[in-house]
């Protein structure tokens, strides 16, 4: 073989090699593509998807889509090529791998995690359905662990429901951080607890913080409760998880708790976060869960107003509405229905 074939034949097999391990090599990037979407009004293995009990319910036609998004699992990796042809895809989206999975987080503990702020998604979405639809809810802030080294140890119990502090009525946990923050370390506070449908007070001497020996301390945590005669169960394919769906959890279920009819036989899809109080959030993907709203017909998607220009110049045959609350997506459902006042209704 001549001089010029040796060269011929290592070049090649040296570009064989290369490309091989251009191929093969993964690379610190993931993927968002559209996912599926679960039919909120439905069922699923013959329940309901959502189960109301505790209060009436009425009949619902019609689809609440909740849309997902399909991401690169965390046990997996994509290949240069795998992410060249993500980046050219219209419906798809790559993104560094540390802004999805942020580097040293165990897979377990992602989970976790994903599962927790689904947890809490549907927690506000059914309070903030049912201050919607008119039933009562008492909110007021619950004890979810005790110091043992702290002054409120053997005086306060985790579940305990704090009703007062110092006399004044709280509601939320911020409350009671508020009432703290005029108290000096060394000053004793009374707090008026619930234990076991049983109303007592407890007195404890604050003690300064570890950290800012100013700000005085009774050695418990809380978190936000809300009391209610209204028991939800979600039939949700456990590897949904996230926080996104809360609008559409909540809307699902106000309509369910309400005679009126209002998705009223329509087929409409739902992201955004959700607060306790209704408010609505911006979340992430929305690209992709319209895209995967389309796929399951839906005719309406709301969306977060704050996500409206992430789907700027987006194609759809679908009606993009913008939202804030709740509230504004059961208004805008019902104007709606009547062509005349359709126009009113605030869009993407």
């Amino acid at each position: 073989m001549t001089k010029q074939g040796w060269t011929a034949t290592v070049s090649t097999a040296l570009f064989v090699v290369l490309m091989t391990l251009v191929a093969l090599v993964p690379v610190s990037f993931v993927s968002w593509k559209p996912g599926g979407s679960t039919d909120l009004l439905g069922e699923r293995d013959g329940q309901p998807t959502i189960a109301i009990s505790g209060a009436p319910t009425y009949d619902t036609p019609g689809e609440v889509q909740l849309t997902t998004v399909a991401v690169t699992r965390v046990d997996a990796s994509m290949t240069l090529p795998q992410a060249f042809l993500s980046y050219l895809l219209p419906d798809e989206q790559v993104l560094p791998r540390e802004v999805v999975y942020p580097v040293g987080t165990p897979s377990a503990q992602e989970q976790a995690a994903a599962t927790e702020q689904m947890a809490t998604s549907q927690r506000d979405a059914v309070v903030a359905a049912l201050a919607q639809a008119g039933i009562p809810i008492v909110r007021q802030p619950v004890v979810t662990q005790v110091s043992s080294s702290g002054p409120a140890y053997g005086k306060v119990e985790a579940g305990d429901l704090i009703t007062t502090v110092n006399g004044a009525p709280v509601q939320r946990r911020t409350d009671v951080q508020n009432a703290l923050a005029g108290v000096e370390p060394g000053t004793v506070v009374r707090l008026g607890l619930t234990r076991d449908g049983q109303e007592l007070e407890a007195a404890i001497t604050t003690v300064a913080s570890q950290d800012d020996p100013s700000i005085a301390k009774l050695g418990i945590d809380t978190e936000n409760s809300y009391q209610h005669s209204v028991d939800v169960e979600f039939g949700i394919d456990n590897e949904l998880a996230g926080s996104s769906g809360g609008l559409a959890f909540a809307l699902a279920i106000y309509d369910e708790l309400t005679p009126g009819q209002v998705v009223d036989g329509r087929n409409v899809a739902a992201t955004g976060l959700i607060s306790s109080t209704g408010e609505v959030g911006s979340v992430g993907a929305v690209r992709q869960k319209v895209r995967g709203a389309e796929r399951a017909g839906a005719q309406i998607m709301l969306v977060p107003e704050s996500n409206c220009a992430d789907v700027a110049g987006v194609k759809t045959s679908m009606t993009l509405v913008k939202v804030t609350t709740l509230e504004d997506a059961v208004n805008s459902l019902e104007l709606l229905k009547d062509p005349d006042a359709s126009g009113l209704v605030p869009r993407c």
